[in-house]
């Protein structure tokens, strides 16, 4: 990463909202001093986040790419290998994804890309010889001095019959040495020929001299291993500054999951393979070790050693490997029980103590509710929490000792109740509230049940992120229900993208395949969604009774999604008729992407065609329209019976009936004793794992859930709801009841995750509705229908009509709903902000930013309702930016821009409105209207860090042609393709600059033909992110046409984006200057 931005934002600017991680390296330096928080307003740690948020994408670029240029030749070498030479169409070519906005796995598992040499192919072990027990004696006493670890194991075995096998294969990392090995059968020494390493695939292999008879076996061997290396990230060492400098480290965590109990002792490493293990550890006595189960006391043993003492363990239930976990350092204890008498324990630094309070107060309590949600007790002993130094996710559930991350843990709360200092107290605990309900649910969900094989891990992290918002709803329900439905809207749009959907069951067969399956959107919600999807098809009732039926059946034993089936209700109810739930939820689970809906109405004859297919954003995209269909992509089915359109069929059509309220009791579960572990023959787990690894084939075609609804609530026959299933590609019928001037809104309280497409006059209706009102329509599903009329008409022939349908939100009183808005709203201004009719857009959109300005004022006074802007702070920046854009008062530039100027490094509260204010002062005057802060700008140019960085994006909007040289050179001369994005996309401005734009170009052209190869990836078929955002940040064809000229060869796939952004730039000054200038001239009252 360039060095500009590794001090982008200083530590003690971001600290009363988000305090920094650790650095990328395997050991941290910590200085000694107080690490307490200090309590501050909300609207302070709102303008924190923004500042953070300002260079976001910038850093994480970095992150990514650091300096393209070594990148680039870092892959040149394995690119020849790896990659397969085919023919690009323009189907390969895909914008960048408008907004990140993940939900709330964005800190539960950092993704890791495992190094080419280093990656593994994932092949199950035989089944003929497994382990059921581990005795592992371990020797931390040179941990800190050496980063080194000496060990001796005795793997019990058992054999299941006689057979021809000769051979144990079980896994060993690359950074165990083995010292000694011997086996033994019924206490007999049992004779090998050889031992021999599989790097490749990071096994180890024991050649016998005879084959293997029916019994129990010991494997028993001595090893060391290395530590804290960052080709082997298994564990994580910290370092406090120390005057002994012989130190390399004081403490250290592991983190096991998905593969890495491999790298830490030679075991069968696969979640489906459990044993149990019996721990000990010889240390130094100034450190405290912790495990999973809590130390065996040992009052009456003599100690005869000064300086080192072994803690022994009590022996673990059956668990699966990777979550075996070990911390050790010299941490302090805070301790508390659950209801049931359970220790929860939280392990931390001295300074860091009093930040400790509100997760030793909360993670009882969510240890309670899960017991009494779940009627299941918590199985262990104790409870540990550990806030880790340079642990690199947010948390990780080992069975009883659960290790966070520090900064996802700590907060001190405000010592006041001034209501933003609330807002600041209430989101901070609703934030680390879930990551301990998340990993408080894994307790159950991956720890007690475990799925069988990694291709099916949303039984872990789907669960597990169900019952986040089950817990964190009792208390802030508001906030809780919008993030589902803001990380729903995540998944729902980067699922409808070619090149991001991914089924959530899929063959995974390789480590670092393994490590990528754990993605926020595609793996944690997409799992949520489809577990609340279950819930809903079911009753709430039998689910919960189904999961008791789930987890008692399966304790200490590893399934699949069959053995859930197995648990539930064997039919799905939707409508008037029942399907096999096992066949609804097939398709959902191993189809990848999600299902389109489309609605279409013959006005005529009062039948309507519902059409069901896969998402494919390219068809949405009128700019694309002349291309030929190419294979495998299925098209829209026919839209009339003529066409060859399914006529109504009672095969096809399931029936529809009025919504029944389930009248079931309200069962309330009673806190019942842990019990011990049942006995689990080796032969039973055997047979757990022979049975098939079912993956299943994707397909584009889903049993779907369909309900629809008309009518008025202000009629006396009210809103009507139909319900049935759609099983095939198409179907139509016919509902007499539906008057032509009726609008018909498929999906209602957008229950189930698939978007839902209308003929155009439906479209027109729905817009229709919500403009004369807008409560005739739920909340949750205005919030859909904004999401899908981007989605299917903003790059339509017809984006007046999506234009028209935002206008409604003028009148938007609920601040979720207003909260899409924001982001729909802002990204429409963008599109057209340098056509001649961006003046015209920002007019049509002044009562509703003025209503978005309005809102923002009111939910200053509701503590519960304000937090909502934190589940993602940049919609706060967005409307700083349309309200300064759209000319509106509550802009104050002139006043903002004289109070930036006088303490230009003073970052208050409010200095995001202040730097907002200063680019719009600075775009909308002439440069001698604006000298004074001109000046400042440049003399600010020769600065570094965040200061820097702040000036590079205002002097940007400023007309000076001095200034903006001197700025696109000081830009270019970081090398570094993420600083280029970030000054390309302003984060305080909506104008398009195209001077600015013409500088900055010029003097990426002045590069070497090598750097600028290296800058946009050409010789790639995987175009680095920076690249593809730099590319896709051009706004008219002049500038396209002078970034073509930077290169004489752009490379197959990079031409193909040129022909994508041709196309599409064409298609926006085309509609600009047609329908949206004919929707500005016409009479809106008659739309």
């Amino acid at each position: 990463m360039n060095a500009t931005f590794k001090s982008m934002v200083p530590v003690c600017e971001g600290d009363p909202c988000i305090r920094n991680g650790s650095g990328a390296g395997a050991t941290v330096r910590f200085r000694q001093e107080s690490r307490r928080r200090k309590s501050d307003f909300a609207r302070k740690c709102i303008a924190v986040i923004l500042l953070h948020a300002i260079f976001l994408f910038a850093i994480l670029a970095a992150l990514i790419i650091g300096h393209w240029i070594s990148e680039e030749n870092q892959k040149l070498n394995n690119r020849t290998m790896l990659e397969k030479k085919r023919n690009f169409t323009i189907l390969d070519v895909f914008p960048p994804l408008a907004d990140g906005g993940f939900g709330i796995a964005e800190q539960l598992h950092a993704v890791r890309s495992n190094k080419l040499s280093t990656d593994a192919l994932l092949v199950p072990l035989p089944l003929y010889i497994l382990p059921y027990h581990y005795d592992l004696q371990l020797d931390f006493s040179q941990f800190d001095t050496n980063l080194f670890i000496r060990a001796n194991i005795s793997i019990h075995l058992e054999s299941y019959g006689n057979s021809t096998e000769d051979e144990i294969q079980f896994h060993l990392g690359p950074n165990i040495k083995i010292e000694r090995m011997r086996l033994k059968k019924d206490g007999k020494k049992f004779y090998a020929k050889t031992f021999k390493r599989e790097e490749s695939k990071k096994l180890g292999r024991i050649s016998l001299r005879d084959p293997l008879q029916k019994g129990k076996y010991i494997l028993e061997m001595a090893y060391n291993m290395t530590i804290c290396d960052e080709d082997v990230d298994g564990v994580r060492c910290s370092l406090d500054n120390q005057t002994n400098s012989s130190l390399k480290s004081t403490s250290f965590t592991t983190k096991l999951e998905p593969t890495l109990a491999r790298a830490f002792f030679p075991c069968w490493d696969e979640p489906g393979v459990k044993a149990t293990f019996n721990i000990s550890v010889k240390h130094n006595k100034k450190y405290t070790v912790l495990s999973n189960m809590s130390p065996i006391e040992q009052p009456n043993k003599v100690d005869w050693d000064d300086q080192f003492k072994t803690t022994v363990f009590q022996p673990t239930p059956p668990m699966s490997t990777y979550l075996l976990a070990f911390a050790i350092g010299e941490f302090v204890k805070l301790e508390t029980r659950t209801e049931r008498g359970i220790p929860v324990t939280v392990w931390t630094y001295p300074e860091d103590v009093m930040s400790m309070k509100f997760t030793l107060e909360y993670a009882p309590v969510i240890f309670d509710r899960l017991e009494d949600a779940l009627e299941i007790p918590y199985p262990l002993p104790k409870v540990d929490l550990i806030a880790a130094r340079n642990f690199h996710v947010g948390g990780m559930e080992n069975w009883g000792l659960i290790v966070f991350e520090f900064a996802s843990i700590a907060y001190t709360p405000p010592i006041t109740d001034h209501v933003n200092e609330t807002v600041d107290r209430m989101y901070n605990e609703f934030r680390i509230g879930k990551l301990i309900a998340h990993e408080a649910a894994h307790q159950w969900f991956g720890n007690l049940v475990t799925m069988r094989d990694w291709s099916e891990l949303f039984l872990n992290e789907g669960f597990a992120t169900f019952y986040v918002y089950e817990m964190m709803s009792s208390e802030r329900p508001v906030t809780a229900q919008f993030e589902y439905y803001d990380s729903l809207a995540a998944l729902v749009s980067a699922q409808s993208e070619e090149d991001h959907r991914l089924s959530l069951v899929r063959e995974l067969a390789t480590e670092s395949q393994v490590e990528l399956s754990f993605h926020p959107t595609n793996l944690y919600t997409k799992g949520c969604v489809l577990i609340r999807m279950l819930r809903d098809l079911v009753s709430d009732f039998d689910f919960k009774a189904a999961v008791r039926r789930y987890l008692r059946k399966n304790a200490y034993r590893s399934v699949s999604r069959d053995d859930l089936f197995s648990s539930l209700s064997a039919y799905a109810d939707h409508g008037a008729d029942k399907e096999k739930l096992n066949y609804v939820l097939e398709g959902w689970f191993v189809n990848e992407g999600l299902p389109e809906v489309t609605l279409i109405r013959n006005y005529d004859n009062e039948m309507m065609t519902i059409s069901q297919r896969k998402t494919v954003h390219h068809e949405y995209r009128s700019f694309l329209k002349d291309r030929k269909p190419a294979a495998g992509v299925r098209y829209r089915a026919s839209r009339s019976a003529e066409d060859g359109s399914t006529l109504f069929d009672d095969t096809l059509f399931e029936g529809y009936t009025e919504r029944r309220k389930d009248k079931r009791r309200k069962h309330r579960p009673a806190r019942r004793k842990a019990s011990t572990p049942p006995p689990i023959s080796p032969i039973m787990r055997r047979d757990e794992l022979r049975k098939p690894r079912r993956v299943g084939a994707s397909q584009d075609l889903w049993t779907i859930p369909i309900t629809y609804m008309f009518g008025s609530l202000k009629t006396s026959e009210g809103q009507v709801i139909r319900e049935f299933w759609l099983k095939n590609r198409t179907v139509s019928f016919g509902d007499a009841e539906i008057s032509p001037n009726q609008a018909v809104l498929v999906n209602p309280e957008w229950k189930y995750p698939y978007r839902v497409n209308y003929d155009l006059l439906n479209w027109k209706l729905l817009a229709r509705t919500l403009h004369q009102n807008h409560l005739e329509i739920n909340d949750k599903s205005r919030m859909q229908l904004i999401l899908d009329a981007e989605y299917f008409l903003s790059n339509s022939v017809n984006p007046h009509l999506y234009l028209y349908l935002l206008g409604y939100l003028a009148h938007e009183t609920k601040m979720e709903v207003m909260l899409f808005g924001i982001d729909a709203v802002y990204r429409f201004i963008d599109v057209f902000k340098a056509t001649q009719l961006n003046k015209a857009i920002l007019v049509y959109f002044e009562p509703v930013i003025s209503q978005m300005d309005h809102l923002l004022n009111e939910s200053q006074v509701d503590a519960e309702t304000a937090s909502l802007w934190l589940v993602r702070p940049e919609r706060l920046a967005k409307l700083y930016q349309m309200r300064c854009a759209a000319g509106l008062h509550s802009c104050k530039n002139e006043y903002y821009t004289q109070k930036w100027s006088r303490s230009p490094d003073e970052w208050t509260e409010d200095v995001h409105k202040q730097v907002t204010a200063v680019c719009h002062q600075l775009f909308t005057n002439t440069p001698e209207e604006v000298k004074t802060v001109q000046e400042l700008l440049d003399s600010r140019l020769s600065s570094s860090g965040a200061k820097w960085a702040l000036t590079v994006q205002l002097a940007a909007c400023s007309h000076n042609q001095k200034l903006l040289r001197k700025t696109a050179r000081a830009i270019v001369s970081t090398k570094n393709a993420a600083v280029y994005a970030s000054a390309l996309q302003s984060d305080f401005s909506l104008h398009y600059n195209p001077t600015f734009r013409k500088y900055l170009w010029s003097e990426i052209s002045k590069m070497s033909t090598f750097e600028k190869t290296a800058l946009f990836s050409t010789n790639s078929t995987n175009i680095l992110p920076a690249s593809r955002i730099l590319l896709h940040s051009v706004k008219t064809i002049d500038e396209l046409q002078q970034i073509r000229g930077l290169l004489t060869n752009w490379g197959p796939l990079l031409t193909l984006h040129f022909e994508y952004l041709e196309r599409y730039l064409l298609w926006v000054s085309s509609v600009s200057q047609g329908v949206l200038h004919q929707f500005f001239a016409a009479d809106l009252s008659n739309f």
